[in-house]
């Protein structure tokens, strides 16, 4: 189960860790837990919600020139805690 990834999210959405410094290491760790075939192993359910989360991560853009479909701050922490209301429901 990739326990480190849906730690770092909750810590996250509980404010312990900045947006931009969010965005950048979960893409990161994602990437390392795919390249290991880490990702395979979690249940479906939480596989889509981490797979979403990175989509997510990857649409932030912290820059006041960003493109219309890139997430701000409060865009990003809006999406991420429905992930994970989606996970635990």
């Amino acid at each position: 189960m990739s326990f480190m990834l849906l730690a770092f999210t909750k810590s996250y959405a509980e404010g312990r860790v900045k947006p931009e410094t969010f965005s950048e290491a979960y893409i990161e760790l994602y990437r390392l837990e795919r390249d290991y075939d880490l990702l395979l192993k979690d249940n479906n359910k939480l596989s889509e919600c981490l797979s979403s989360i990175f989509c997510i991560a990857d649409l932030y853009n912290p820059n006041l020139d960003k493109e219309e479909y890139e997430l701000n701050d409060e865009e990003l922490l809006i999406q991420v805690n429905a992930e994970l209301e989606k996970l635990n429901s």
